[in-house]
């Protein structure tokens, strides 16, 4: 039986990596004496993936990972026996039987973050509300470096071209909050950060920035 999950990553647990965040899961899962099918070699562990990396410093409340185990057994019994054993700020909140023979993560053609931007007067937070349905149109080319085989190699990219979507979810005093939709593509997709600077330079009088990822989008759905 294979079992799609959405769980969220809050408070201090938003500063621990990816390959922590599994081995988070991958202990709770054995701590719940429910049988997860293992892979096979030499360091065989439990047939667990999480749909897609979250950057470390950013909270989540719609994570989604899967795990195959062995027997059938009632999802609702899935869910509270992991909560039992998941740590403050892991919770699952919605879990389903997967029948589909496409991993997960493969599936991933978006992801959607809430941001809350701070700014330091009335006006910016004017000029902010009737910059952002022009936000997209203009291009915003960034600089990617890594170092392989001792070589820089640099690529850019268009963020621009990566963004679906900008919506004006309220407004709080100084602070806007904005819906952002991020593509996902065989290409990969931007970093979290990168998507911060382009709204930090393209806006004027921010003072702050909070972000939560609110959602993953699948080509097909899985929950």
């Amino acid at each position: 039986m294979k079992i799609v999950f959405k769980y969220t990553k809050l408070g201090k647990l938003k500063f621990i990596s990816h390959l922590d965040n599994l081995r988070v899961l991958q202990r709770a899962l054995r701590r719940t004496g429910i049988m997860a099918k293992y892979s096979e070699g030499f360091n065989p562990h439990p047939k667990l993936s999480i749909a897609y990396p979250l950057s470390l410093g950013v909270e989540s409340i719609g994570e989604i990972a899967e795990v195959e185990i062995l027997s059938d057994m009632a999802i609702h019994d899935f869910i509270s026996r992991m909560n039992d054993c998941l740590p403050q700020g892991m919770l699952i909140t919605e879990a389903s039987e997967y029948l589909g023979n496409q991993s997960v993560p493969s599936m991933v053609c978006s992801q959607v973050y809430r941001f809350i931007i701070t700014h330091d007067n009335p006006t910016s937070v004017d000029e902010t509300i009737n910059s952002l349905p022009g936000l997209l149109q203009n291009d915003y080319v960034i600089t990617r470096e890594k170092k392989k085989k001792n070589k820089l190699i640099r690529k850019e990219l268009n963020v621009t071209s990566y963004i679906s979507e900008i919506e004006l979810i309220g407004t709080n005093q100084l602070d806007v909050e904005i819906r952002i939709v991020i593509q996902v593509s065989d290409s990969g997709s931007l970093k979290v950060e990168e998507v911060k600077n382009f709204i930090y330079n393209s806006l004027s009088g921010i003072t702050g920035i909070e972000i939560q990822r609110t959602a993953l989008n699948f080509i097909d759905k899985v929950i």
